[in-house]
């Protein structure tokens, strides 16, 4: 079911999606946990047609850019998939609440190429300013590895997604 919050977008939309966890818990610490909320991620794009041109799944929220394809409400049908999916499935065993995420999700539109790359920077510079990596392309959650940023945005004119899951590479 679409809340109100949910907003109707237009064929050829960008979005930068962030979404947090309900008490900004820090759930995605590993492998065995990242792994899986990522490859639920990439299921419920795939159900939705809307591509992926950035992610980072970072200890307590995931961040986003999004590409839909066609009018409707493909974005918001991705967040709702991936997140209901995600709380009754995924949820790590040590959380006890009803939903591991908040309910809302922010959907900020990307309005052209330029917002694009800086949203990309930001993005893939959020775990180094955590300290969690020393380099974008040194955390493994992230489509940093494997994106081009001087390049991201040729992606825009191209089809089919430019990211990769983290299974993808070895998880050390």
């Amino acid at each position: 079911m679409l809340h109100r919050h949910h907003k109707l977008t237009y064929e050829s939309s960008l979005h930068f999606v962030t979404t947090v966890t309900l008490e900004r818990g820090e759930w995605f610490l590993g492998a065995e946990i990242c792994t899986p909320i990522l490859e639920s991620f990439e299921h419920a794009r795939a159900k939705t047609g809307v591509d992926c041109l950035g992610y980072v799944l970072m200890p307590d929220h995931l961040h986003a850019l999004l590409f839909q394809q066609k009018e409707g409400f493909a974005v918001a049908e991705l967040m709702e998939r991936f997140k209901k999916f995600t709380s009754r499935k995924l949820r790590p065993t040590t959380y006890t609440g009803v939903s591991l995420w908040r309910r809302r999700n922010d959907d900020v539109p990307v309005p052209g190429t330029d917002a694009v790359k800086t949203k990309l920077v930001y993005m893939h510079g959020n775990p180094v300013r955590r300290g969690l990596a020393a380099s974008p392309e040194d955390y493994l959650w992230s489509s940093a590895l494997g994106l081009n940023r001087e390049s991201c945005i040729s992606v825009l004119f191209n089809a089919g997604r430019v990211w990769r899951p983290a299974t993808a590479r070895s998880c050390v």
